[in-house]
């Protein structure tokens, strides 16, 4: 049976934002997914822990300092281990890693067991990939794809649920009974443009999308499995992680 870690980290955002601005990690708009991918790769390589989810301070789940929370196979002793032996300080600082916690999640959840939860998702699809997926591959927003011309709030929020619901499908792991877009918002990330010899990241627009709901489990195994890896792209850069919560009924 996989053992899976809910990692919980409380990061210096002094710390953070003056190493994001010096080694350029942070595009227009301030989005620090990137910057944070950053981190966790030179404090813990192969193990950098993924997907994550930043709560900014003051935010609705990151209370007056802000939260970082994280799934990881591997537990934060070895992590952090790891991080003393090898990390960069001035990379592993921000992290704060003596105020660090985590428990082992639950993954057996066996068909039929009913779920809250809530997501930040980047809804997009690869378009003019090759057939090894890469060379001239670029993100296209579903929504532009599935719906263009139509403007309306409740028309994106439509489209990206809808995307949201297939994701949770794959592999049959969860069917999706109710789901609510509470934020439609967009963000410029740093990202590698695997469109072109680029070495360097660019900024790159895209949509930005928080949705709660409740599901329901159609296969323990590849809900677990979702849980681990997550939804959708850019899930090394703080979207895709699926945090659960009790269901309203």
């Amino acid at each position: 049976m996989m053992t899976l870690h809910l990692l919980s980290f409380r990061p210096d955002f002094d710390r953070l934002l003056r190493l994001a601005h010096r080694e350029k990690l942070l595009p227009p708009g301030g989005d620090l997914g990137y910057a944070l991918h950053a981190v966790f790769a030179a404090s813990f390589g192969e193990g950098a822990p993924r997907p994550f989810r930043l709560f900014s301070p003051g935010e609705r789940g990151g209370g007056p300092a802000g939260r970082l929370l994280a799934y990881s196979r591997r537990p934060l002793a070895e992590l952090t281990a790891h991080a003393a032996a090898y990390a960069d300080p001035a990379f592993a600082a921000p992290l704060t890693l003596e105020e660090a916690e985590e428990k082992i999640m639950p993954t057996d959840f066996p068909a039929g067991t009913r779920l809250g939860f809530e997501v930040r998702i980047r809804p997009v699809a690869r378009t003019g990939a090759s057939a090894d997926g890469t060379v001239g591959a670029r993100e296209r927003d579903v929504y532009r794809g599935a719906a263009a011309g139509e403007a309306a709030h409740e028309a994106r929020a439509r489209v990206y649920a809808d995307w949201l619901t297939r994701q949770f499908g794959r592999d049959d792991a969860a069917r999706v009974e109710c789901s609510e877009a509470t934020s439609l918002g967009r963000t410029r990330l740093m990202a590698r443009d695997r469109s072109s010899d680029a070495r360097a990241p660019t900024a790159v627009d895209g949509p930005d999308v928080c949705f709660t709901g409740e599901l329901v489990v159609e296969a323990s195994a590849a809900f677990a499995g979702l849980l681990t890896r997550g939804v959708g792209r850019f899930r090394a850069f703080g979207f895709g992680m699926v945090l659960l919560r009790p269901p309203r009924h």
